[in-house]
């Protein structure tokens, strides 16, 4: 990004629509990506080391312990991993399928094989990944899911593999990127509902497998020799925002980050206001993004002719929006041919559909700002690590505004990824409480899962802090 101009091209012309390969895991392409993925994580996601811990740093390692007693036969195991980031999936698999085995053999856990998970990813992954990340997703054994749509034989499939697959699942409760690493915004029900599933299935078949789901959050601790590449990226988001601002080098840089965030603020409330005539009246700066978010996705729903969305829940309306957005998109059938007026209209809809996603990315990552994530705690400053998420919060922010997308996140800043195992939740005991009330006990292993991980996040700080 540059204060000139920021380099996104709007899609203009329909797709064709693409299908994934049936997944199953490809031992030479596991092989290669154990080869690759080392080089890929430092020199493309600055990555420089990745440590496995425990929250009870006092007991075996969980995530250990687990992956011996699921090769051991004695559980199925759903892995619960946090996603804020963007960078996890490759961060875990690494984790998983080289890390894991060496650690285990200090712990005095001798692992069988090659450990190894099969991710559950979002379906529009595949689209906007490109045909490299099309054709590399099936031959890792990932697994694709809709978020909005009805997708009986892709779920039938996910079932049969935490049940019986010779691999646990991965997955993040979180839905999608959550953008901050030390709070919890939101979960969702689906790794329960899955834990649930499996219990019900190997009771009825009367196995004597457990179904365990454990937790695992990851933060970044960036590195503080790139301070000078934060304050490069702030001087930058300043002259986006502002070309004309004086140099703010002597203003303490969460201030400057604070006055950012009401700078983009403040142009995000008069676009709104002078393209589509909606005035903000709310007075608090988190009640001015709460409303700005609101009229984005209306703007959104209505730009695509689908009406509004009666659910409370931004971030379904959010997934709602992007499928219609990409199925508009992604609309050629390669097996039928059309005329030259047809390929105009759906040419039309697609560069349509790509504008309405304006909408749609600004609200995505607006829910997850937090106007208390910079703020003093015990009148202490705000940890560079929060200065670092804030700074590529910000600038992702800005880049969503004019076209781009998460795969435009920045990754320049080094850091070192910490992993944290938490406590694992035991399934098959709770299936009583589930046939009783399935809704409510979903619900508690959800919210059980939520605490698990903050209590993840006071382990960190308490090891930062001695």
């Amino acid at each position: 990004m540059t204060s000139k101009h920021l380099p996104y091209r709007p899609i203009t012309k329909a797709r064709y629509r693409r299908t994934l390969e049936p997944s199953r895991p490809s031992p030479a392409v596991l092989r290669l990506i154990r080869v690759l993925s080392p080089l890929y994580l430092r020199f493309a996601l600055r990555c420089t080391a990745i440590e496995l811990h425990n929250e009870n740093r006092h007991e075996p390692n969980e995530l250990i312990t687990q992956w011996n007693a699921f090769q051991q036969g004695k559980t199925r195991l759903i892995l619960a991993f946090r996603h804020p980031y963007g960078d996890e999936a490759q961060i875990f698999s690494f984790l998983f399928d080289i890390l894991l085995k060496k650690q285990a053999r200090r712990e005095g856990v001798i692992l069988k094989g090659h450990p190894h998970a099969r991710f559950i990813h979002g379906y529009e992954v595949a689209l906007w990944g490109g045909s490299l990340i099309r054709w590399l997703l099936p031959r890792i054994g990932a697994l694709p899911v809709y978020h909005v749509k009805a997708d009986s034989s892709g779920i039938k499939t996910i079932r049969s593999v935490i049940k019986n697959g010779p691999h646990p699942i991965a997955l993040a409760p979180e839905g999608q990127v959550s953008y901050r690493s030390e709070t919890v915004p939101r979960l969702e029900s689906g790794s329960a509902q899955m834990g649930f599933w499996c219990a019900e299935e190997l009771d009825r078949e009367k196995r004597a497998e457990q179904v365990c789901i454990l937790p695992l959050s990851v933060h970044h601790i960036f590195d503080p020799k790139d301070e000078h590449k934060i304050l490069g990226m702030i001087r930058t988001l300043e002259q986006t925002c502002t070309p004309d601002i004086p140099d703010q080098s002597s203003i303490p840089v969460h201030e400057r980050l604070e006055a950012l965030d009401a700078r983009i603020l403040s142009m995000a409330e008069d676009f709104y206001r002078n393209t589509y005539g909606k005035e903000v009246t709310a007075g608090t700066r988190d009640a001015r993004w709460a409303a700005l978010r609101q009229i984005a996705l209306l703007e959104g729903e209505h730009a695509l002719g689908i009406g509004a969305h009666q659910s409370t829940d931004e971030i379904q309306r959010v997934y709602r929006l992007r499928q219609e957005c990409w199925d508009r998109i992604y609309s050629l059938d390669p097996g039928r041919k059309i005329g030259t007026l047809e390929r105009a209209y759906l040419d039309r809809r697609a560069g349509e559909a790509w504008f309405a996603m304006r909408h749609m990315e600004f609200a995505d990552i607006a829910y997850y700002l937090d106007s208390g994530y910079l703020a003093s705690v015990h009148r202490e400053l705000p940890s560079f690590n929060r200065i670092a998420e804030t700074v590529l919060n910000l600038g992702d922010l800005v880049s969503r505004f004019a076209g781009g997308n998460i795969s435009h996140r920045a990754t320049t800043l080094r850091k070192k990824a910490i992993i944290i195992s938490g406590r694992s939740l035991e399934i098959r005991e709770r299936l009583r409480s589930y046939r009783e009330n399935r809704r409510l006990a979903v619900q508690e292993v959800t919210e059980e899962m939520k605490t698990i991980f903050l209590e993840c996040i006071a382990a960190l700080k308490s090891r930062e802090a001695q």
